[in-house]
């Protein structure tokens, strides 16, 4: 089973934003894991009740850590800015989670259960090791432009991901990916344990254990 691993964060970025963390593993997807994950969207849509907490939290599942660290960065804290969050928007709309592959079921369902959003990248289009900082303008890893002063996760090269939204399309882990690195930012008034919690648990439901 895959490490949960703490990835670096650079000093600029702790001085202005507090206590940031970045946590990564790389996961295998098991063949079961797509069947067990739409079982576990399932269960999740009735015992949660995800509908009503998303009504609650202004039209999102995230812990309410997340948003304020959103108007923090500059965003508008009140639209999802994620894929994620979007499928999760149809609960309210369907009554039931729903994902079209394991990677994206397994992050929906961590996002449902602890509110800790969750990115997932093609291992093969990233290399390690990780970490939290800001661009000088230099393109992520597929080609697509960034601006000076974007908060990203880069690996070895430069950039893969911005810290908040969702990753280039290209880097993306789709339903046919097998190997895929998660990761997951804790901002502060999220406790690191849960962070950590979040990205192992999605490991263990890609692994179909």
């Amino acid at each position: 089973m895959a490490d949960v691993l703490a990835g670096t964060v650079d000093a600029a970025l702790l001085a202005e934003f507090g206590e940031l963390e970045l946590w990564t593993a790389t996961a295998t997807v098991a063949r079961a894991a797509t069947a067990a994950g739409h079982a576990r969207l399932g269960r999740l849509s009735g015992s949660f009740h995800a509908a009503e907490r998303i009504r609650e939290r202004a039209g999102r599942l995230l812990d309410p850590a997340y948003p304020a660290f959103e108007r923090q960065t500059g965003l508008d804290a009140t639209v999802p800015p994620t894929a994620l969050e979007r499928d999760a928007r149809e609960v309210v709309v369907t009554g039931a989670l729903r994902a079209d592959h394991a990677v994206d079921a397994a992050r929906l369902a961590v996002l449902a259960e602890v509110g800790v959003p969750l990115m997932a990248l093609d291992a093969g289009r990233t290399d390690g090791p990780w970490r939290l900082t800001a661009t000088a303008g230099e393109p992520y890893r597929d080609g697509t432009g960034s601006a000076p002063g974007d908060l990203v996760v880069a690996d070895a090269v430069g950039p893969v991901a911005p810290v908040v939204g969702d990753p280039p399309g290209r880097l993306v882990a789709g339903a046919k990916a097998r190997t895929v690195l998660l990761y997951a930012v804790r901002v502060p008034g999220v406790a690191s344990w849960e962070v950590s919690e979040a990205v192992w648990r999605a490991v263990h439901y890609l692994a179909a254990t």
